[in-house]
């Protein structure tokens, strides 16, 4: 779910706005895959032939701005911090970066200080 702000940092200033909404759908897939030597590196050069949607699991579908908090662990502080972002919603500190950049922009959340190269945020209520 946290992997959709890798794409919203091009666009923060579009959450919240009245004539932009973001449908995400969870799903299963199923991926075919080739051992033929021309696929990433990543992958040891095995291709990705194919993908095929088994199952909609669920829809969320963004809105207002405090749609956006639906996101954040429910046991986050209302003042926290990047780190204590990760470590609560289990992601990468470079994921929780994006996700307050985003909220950030989009007036979501407020920095309120900068206390040793760390960010202090507060949620908007």
């Amino acid at each position: 779910m946290t992997d959709l702000f890798r794409e919203l940092v091009m666009i923060p200033h579009m959450i919240g706005d009245e004539n932009f909404s973001l449908e995400v759908l969870l799903i299963d897939e199923e991926e075919v895959r080739c051992n033929d030597g021309k696929g990433s590196w990543r992958r040891k050069g095995v291709s990705i032939k194919e993908r095929k949607l088994l199952k909609v699991n669920d829809r969320i579908l963004f809105q207002a701005k405090a749609d956006y908090l639906k996101i954040l662990p429910a046991n986050l502080n209302r003042v926290f911090t990047t780190r204590e972002l990760a470590k609560l919603a289990k992601i990468s500190v470079r994921t929780a970066r994006q996700i307050t950049y985003c909220l950030r922009k989009s007036g979501v959340i407020l920095l309120v200080e900068n206390k040793r190269r760390e960010l202090i945020f507060l949620i908007r209520r």
